[in-house]
């Protein structure tokens, strides 16, 4: 780990989310990537999945960016949608204290519902580049004061052929000061893409995943033998939170409904799913309600979970960037963490396409121990009952923010100067404990923060907002 976030200059409201996360060290690439993004450089950086790259992005532009700023200054680009709402989330997280706020763009997004966020205030946006470039092109997305772009996993977004859209966007923003580009690998189509963005820009290699406190294991299976061996390995592991990495929508459904069969809790998240339902599946899978996810590449790339404990490979990966990109959903920040691959008789040619693209050999193929298939069923049983028994109950990162409701939006001339000002007249209401404040058409929303959420409701309760009467309460949203 390396150096103390205290000891860089960052704002006090920025460091209290940082804190409020739990995070007070810097992680390796968080320690080279901030320092040079904070100074403007252009920056290609490779790191390992969950070594710390997203806040290390984040946490500069953050810095530089101001509630009073009136367009959006930051575009990130991601290759799927789980993964733009996992960013748009982190940078609302870490910016809630400063009151930023980022908007999400995706495919299969009600895109009405996209065009009425992006009238309401926001600094970032996070989105897939087809749904953004779609925006750009209706003249619904205002770029003109995009100052930093961050393109996110650079090799996968070449390897579902989003190539032209991104070079597309970022060709049409013509105020773009600074450059982020972040890969797994960087291999020489990455280099192509920064090459022709990019007149000048440093490279920021990571550490390889031997730093990270990551397990990697590969066991010889047959193909018709992987649903004992994956019972083998949960009832003799018996894992607290696990990922199951399959090649299809169709076997992630088999997979799932065998595990209930089983009595085993799990769920399921792939690309056929209604977007809703990979959602839920997703908050519920990242809440620990259910223990075990059995997911497709496509739909697990948003997924980031801390102290995951295992990243299975059911199915070995076909595309060979997923070999890196599994292996980092566990070992997040530096946490201990477990990847295992199942390699069958048909994997050969899969399996030398890793070997040639990490460059070396995966080493030692280990034989399976189908052993606790027959011992462990029964210990297996009173330790998810002692999991359900313990099942946590969703919190918030921030427990002492408050969301109030008030039932006065744009159509009633409501700005959010006129609900801060209010605010601001309220005794024991001070600047720092004001959010973000988002007004809708007929109604707005106010994060207090500093548990002074009962103090703001009622000194609302008992004035005016321009010289309105309105009701205010807790948001039940």
């Amino acid at each position: 780990m390396g150096k103390d976030f205290k000891n860089i200059n960052i704002s006090s409201d920025l460091l209290r989310s940082v804190e409020n996360l739990g995070f007070t060290e810097m992680t390796a690439i968080q320690e080279k990537v901030i320092i040079p993004a904070m100074e403007g450089r252009n920056i290609l950086g490779s790191s390992s999945t969950g070594s710390g790259k997203t806040l290390a992005f984040l946490m500069p532009v953050l810095e530089r960016t101001s509630w009073e700023d009136m367009k959006a200054s930051l575009m990130v680009l991601a290759p799927s949608r789980e993964l733009a709402l996992q960013i748009r989330d982190d940078y609302d997280t870490l910016g809630r204290y400063k009151k930023l706020k980022a908007v999400a763009l995706y495919g299969k997004h009600p895109f009405k519902e996209e065009e009425a966020s992006l009238k309401n205030r926001h600094h970032a946006i996070c989105g897939t580049p087809g749904r953004v470039l779609d925006h750009i092109k209706r003249g619904t997305l205002d770029t003109s004061a995009i100052r930093f772009l961050v393109i996110d996993e650079v090799d996968e977004l070449i390897s579902r052929g989003f190539r032209d859209d991104v070079l597309a966007i970022a060709r049409s923003l013509k105020s773009v000061r600074q450059t982020l580009m972040f890969s797994a690998t960087i291999g020489e189509e990455v280099r192509g893409i920064a090459s022709e963005l990019l007149d000048d820009y440093i490279v920021i290699e990571s550490e390889d995943e031997g730093k990270l406190n990551i397990e990697v294991e590969h066991f010889k299976v047959e193909n018709k033998d992987k649903f004992k061996a994956l019972l083998s390995l949960i009832y003799g592991r018996k894992p607290r939170s696990m990922i199951i990495f399959v090649n299809t929508k169709d076997e992630c459904g088999r997979l799932k409904d065998d595990l209930e069969k089983k009595n085993i809790d799990c769920l399921k998240i792939h690309g056929g799913m209604l977007q809703e339902d990979r959602l839920k599946a997703m908050e519920a899978f990242k809440a620990r309600q259910v223990p075990y996810l059995v997911a497709t590449d496509v739909a697990a790339r948003g997924i980031d979970v801390r102290d995951l404990d295992i990243s299975l490979s059911y199915d070995f990966p076909v595309e060979k960037e997923s070999y890196v990109h599994r292996m980092g959903r566990t070992g997040r920040n530096y946490r201990e963490g477990s990847a295992i691959y199942f390699i069958a008789e048909h994997d050969g040619k899969n399996v030398r396409d890793v070997e040639n693209f990490i460059g070396r050999s995966l080493g030692e193929i280990q034989e399976m121990n189908y052993g606790p298939l027959r011992t462990g069923k029964d210990s297996f049983r009173e330790f998810q009952k002692e999991l359900r028994k313990n099942r946590p109950k969703k919190t918030s990162v921030h427990k002492d923010i408050t969301k109030i409701y008030i039932n006065g939006g744009k159509k009633k001339k409501i700005r959010p100067m006129d609900i801060a000002g209010t605010l601001h007249s309220i005794p024991g209401i001070e600047p720092e404990d004001i959010g973000i404040i988002d007004v809708q058409e007929n109604g707005s929303y106010i994060d207090i923060l500093n548990g002074k959420g009962d103090i703001a409701i009622q000194g609302l309760s008992e004035s005016k907002i321009k010289g309105k009467e309105l009701r205010v309460e807790k948001a039940r949203k």
